[in-house]
């Protein structure tokens, strides 16, 4: 199937104070093109195949320079996007922190449906096909990129470490971190969640025949 790395947007101005979700014209800042760049800086050279990416301006704007430097076409993906929160888009976090239903965010998620959205059961189904779907069209030696959200991110190596729902909170994804999954026919494997794009990683694009080491 595929080795995936799956990136987070860079930083903009709503990180951490308010919920952006699926609005629009939500734009990377200074620090978050740097950090688009720098992802750029990091894997010039990674054999990657394809680019894809959830279809939101902030994804966009960071997968686009390692889409330059490698000269691959971004490929929008709208169901890599992030969780349809529904009314509570464009609310501040502390203002919704103070809702009884952050509560079940918090501690119940595989339980919360957004006022006018969707629920976290129904974007980790959404997301987890999104990715089948793509390994079915690359080999299971390729790499691919897909830049997508936090919650998103999270639901997927949720999911694929066959974590309950309830406990995806524990994933952290910061803002231009790299996760990966690697798909087989055989085996799933998880190697890294919410590494800084400082390093190589050249270590994850491995021969997916050869048996893995014990640890």
């Amino acid at each position: 199937m595929t080795i995936f790395l799956l990136i987070r947007h860079g930083e903009n101005d709503w990180v951490g104070k308010k919920l952006a979700g699926r609005l629009p014209d939500v734009h990377l800042n200074k620090n978050g093109h740097q950090q688009a760049q720098k992802i750029a800086d990091v894997l010039k050279d990674a054999p990657i195949k394809a680019i894809y990416s959830s279809p939101m301006e902030r994804t966009i704007e960071t997968a686009t320079p390692l889409a330059e430097k490698l000269g691959l076409q971004i490929v929008q993906k709208p169901d890599l996007q992030e969780i349809d929160f529904g009314d509570w888009q464009g609310k501040s976090i502390k203002q919704l922190a103070r809702r009884k239903l952050w509560k079940t965010v918090q501690n119940n998620p595989q339980e919360m449906v957004f006022p006018g959205g969707e629920s976290f059961s129904g974007a980790q189904i959404r997301l987890a096909e999104c990715l089948k779907s793509i390994s079915q069209e690359h080999e299971e030696v390729d790499v691919v990129a897909c830049f997508s959200h936090s919650d998103s991110i999270r639901l997927l190596v949720a999911y694929f470490l066959n974590m309950q729902l309830n406990d995806f909170q524990r994933v952290a994804i910061h803002t231009a971190s790299v996760s990966v999954i690697h798909l087989t026919e055989k085996f799933i494997r998880v190697p890294f969640v919410n590494q800084i794009i400082t390093q190589d990683f050249s270590s994850v694009f491995i021969d997916p025949k050869k048996k893995p080491k014990p640890v």
